[in-house]
């Protein structure tokens, strides 16, 4: 997991601020382990709340991106242990279920998840073959498998849903099995999205593999909502029907507040929370090429 510390120091004092009572309330620290594929998005919110003037703009944020599954394990470690206390205040993470459980397991202090984003997963090909009209169908039959070793990057299905919708797409538009199966030497695996989506960025050619891999579209936007000019092709996928069955289930994004961590203060977390879901906060996301 990587970890940004994005400080923001508010500039003048508003109503609003005179409201709260003093500086020390206006600028707190807020800690966020936020989902690799969000990245870009989360920089700019954090950005654009720093520059609103509203309540807790001033505010102080630690941002940490990295897989879903190790957040999880994170922040149950944590909570699990005698007298012990979250390490983050919000976690905005790839899918809904992962919020949820930690909501059923710690109640207490996870908050009621609430939905930020639905992701869409693409195929890549930098120097790889044309993937624009078919995606992975495009594969050659599984018993003629002609992809190099390492060739094609996929995200851990265990710990990151982008690399779990990656899996799908494999077994259900093109009947193979990853990992476990016949092809694994032809995917290179790695811990996030973020991580997969340097390694195919970092393709210098038709032989510098990985040069085609499956990433999130949000890691391709452009901001305004639309992909920007790639080296290669790209083919996004959908819960569209294939075959009589979906190429991968919905990626759905959940985000839960937690309540504890020694410093934080729950009205601050809040306030980032309701910009988040604000029309500006809306706006950012969707265009980071998300669906809201």
């Amino acid at each position: 997991m990587r970890k940004f510390s994005i400080k923001k120091i508010a500039l003048g004092v508003s109503a609003s601020a005179l409201m709260l009572g003093s500086s020390a309330t206006w600028a707190q620290s807020i800690n966020v382990a936020v989902a690799a594929n969000f990245q870009g998005a989360m920089v700019q919110l954090v950005n654009a709340f720093g520059a609103s003037g509203l309540p807790f703009s001033g505010s102080s944020f630690t941002v940490t991106y990295g897989a879903t599954g190790d957040f999880q394990t994170a922040i149950s470690t944590a909570l699990s242990a005698p007298g012990g206390t979250t390490p983050y205040d919000l976690f905005f993470a790839a899918d809904d279920t992962t919020p949820a459980a930690l909501r059923a397991a710690y109640s207490g202090v996870v908050q009621v998840p609430f939905r930020y984003a639905e992701g869409k997963l693409i195929l890549w090909s930098k120097y790889g073959p044309n993937v624009s009209t078919s995606g992975s169908s495009g594969f050659t039959n599984p018993a003629s498998y002609a992809y190099a070793n390492g060739q094609v990057a996929i995200a851990n299905p265990t710990t990151a849903p982008y690399g779990t919708a990656a899996q799908q797409v494999l077994g259900r538009v093109n009947s193979i099995t990853y990992p476990g199966g016949a092809y694994d030497a032809k995917f290179a695996q790695y811990t996030t999205i973020g991580t997969t989506y340097t390694a195919v960025n970092a393709s210098t050619g038709a032989t510098s593999y990985p040069n085609v891999g499956f990433v999130a579209k949000s890691q391709v936007c452009n901001g305004s909502g639309a992909v920007r000019a790639l080296t290669g092709t790209y083919f996004e996928y959908t819960p569209a029907t294939v075959n009589g069955n979906p190429p991968h289930d919905r990626l759905l994004q959940d985000a839960a507040a937690i309540r504890g961590r020694p410093g934080s203060t729950n009205a601050a977390v809040d306030a980032f929370i309701a910009y988040v879901g604000s029309t500006a906060g809306r706006t950012i996301i969707q265009n980071n090429c998300y669906i809201l």
